[in-house]
């Protein structure tokens, strides 16, 4: 418990720097190896990635992962992992930074120009927690997160005060909070999410092709695939306006239309 409390306290210290959204420094004590920086024979190292692969532009679009070697969590075989994700959105710059020892960890979200965490989250992946960070008014801003194995969900915050927060911005069928079955489905009035759901199995065949949002910052609108038919070839886009600050848009669930029973072991 001690060990965890001064981890994350260091943690916040390197999120507070003024200089931590730069890897310059870092970059130019490293040894280079493709898209991968690397000291003291592989003592950690960093790559950067792009966030949408199908984009070869870099601006706007990477995320660095850096792995600590030394420092291990052994009920798993991963090593610690922090994640630095740079967003520009609304002429403004943001970085999330995100590390995890145990496939869940906090993410923060700071305001480079005033040095201030405005958001903290609870990711849902060892991985990179946040797909897409948008903003959509003077007032509100966009979160696509990963969810592991289970697909993504989006929500907005309120930037009205200095810390952020979720709001319930979401008007039609929704999963129940919490939700593990996605079979069924209740329309609301406000929830906090908006879920583009998948079973593991799913995920691992066809996340890849279809669970992804999207929103566009000049329309102001919020959009996902949905399958027509079992055949997983046949989509529709559905999407949703910024109207009164709400989305009239309905949880999906990829297995409406796909088979999402794990395939059968051998014998």
């Amino acid at each position: 418990t001690r060990l965890k409390k001064a981890a994350e306290e260091s943690f916040l210290k390197f999120v507070l720097h003024p200089d931590s959204k730069s890897l310059d420094s870092l970059k130019a004590h490293a040894k280079k190896a493709g898209g991968s920086y690397y000291f003291d024979n592989y003592t950690y190292s960093f790559w950067e990635r792009r966030r949408v692969p199908t984009i070869k532009s870099p601006e706007n679009n990477l995320d660095y992962n850096i792995s600590l070697s030394g420092l291990q969590d052994y009920r798993l075989p991963n090593p610690v992992s922090l994640v630095m994700q740079p967003f520009t959105t609304g002429e403004k710059d943001y970085v999330i930074y995100y590390y995890s020892t145990n496939r869940q960890g906090t993410y923060y979200i700071k305001d480079v120009k005033t040095n201030r965490i405005v958001y903290t989250g609870t990711a849902l992946t060892n991985n990179v927690p946040v797909q897409q960070f948008k903003k959509i008014d003077a007032r509100h801003f966009l979160v696509i997160e990963a969810v592991a194995d289970k697909g993504q969900r989006a929500m907005v915050l309120n930037a009205e005060k200095p810390v952020w927060r979720a709001i319930d911005a979401f008007k039609g069928k929704g999963f129940p909070e919490n939700a593990s079955d996605f079979s069924k489905k209740t329309a609301t009035d406000k929830r906090r999410y908006l879920w583009l759901a998948s079973s593991k199995t799913l995920t691992t065949h066809y996340g890849s092709q279809y669970l992804s949002m999207d929103f566009d910052e000049n329309s102001k609108t919020l959009s996902y695939l949905q399958l027509t038919d079992r055949s997983g070839n046949n989509k529709k886009k559905i999407e949703a306006k910024w109207q009164n600050n709400q989305f009239l848009i309905d949880d999906y669930y990829l297995g409406e239309q796909l088979d999402d029973q794990p395939p059968p072991m051998p014998m």
